[in-house]
């Protein structure tokens, strides 16, 4: 099912990823990108939250690890930015079943492998920048890869049905949310 995502959302992939590389190249400052970090963490924090509401360790077990808001907002205070979301995402309220939320946790866990190429861009970019200013770009560190392959794992080996369509579905509305997203001035 997963490689099928893969194939069936490589537009949207590709779609959102210009968006988002464009924001990157822009970045001239460390507050531009505690600026985009936070337009990040607006749209992440109640997705995030409805994800992990919907999907338990039964399908997952290593739900729990799989915080990466958590990530954002330590990058955010190291940063010195404001973490008081003032803009709220309404895309976590289309999310109702498990196979949407795990087309939606494909676009987030399958974000991690590009973070590790932005996070070296991104110390190029803005060489002041420290490890504790890209978390969330870091992600799980030397452990992504093996983090992605137990999330494909997992889904692969699910413990019950998961509609094929509805996570098609939530993963490419889950990028175009993310683009449109990007595209806000907030």
């Amino acid at each position: 099912m997963l490689d099928h995502l893969k194939i069936a959302t490589k537009v949207n992939h590709s779609s959102v990823e210009k968006v988002l590389v464009q924001k990157l190249k822009n970045l001239s400052s460390q507050e531009e990108y505690a600026n985009l970090l936070f337009q990040l963490y607006g749209f992440y924090f109640e997705l995030e939250k409805k994800v992990h509401s919907i999907i338990d360790q039964t399908l997952l077990p290593d739900i729990s690890e799989r915080v990466h808001v958590a990530n954002l907002h330590t990058d955010l205070v190291n940063l010195n930015h404001s973490v008081a979301i003032t803009t709220t995402n309404k895309y976590p309220d289309t999310i109702a079943s498990v196979s949407e939320a795990v087309g939606v946790l494909y676009v987030i866990e399958g974000s991690t492998l590009g973070g590790q190429f932005i996070a070296t861009m991104l110390k190029k970019q803005l060489p002041t920048l420290t490890d504790s200013q890209i978390n969330y770009f870091l992600s799980y560190g030397e452990n992504t890869m093996e983090m992605w392959k137990q999330f494909k794992l997992s889904i692969e080996e699910k413990a019950i049905d998961i509609d094929e369509n509805s996570a098609l579905n939530a993963a490419q509305n889950t990028f175009k949310a993310l683009e449109d997203w990007l595209q806000l001035s907030l």
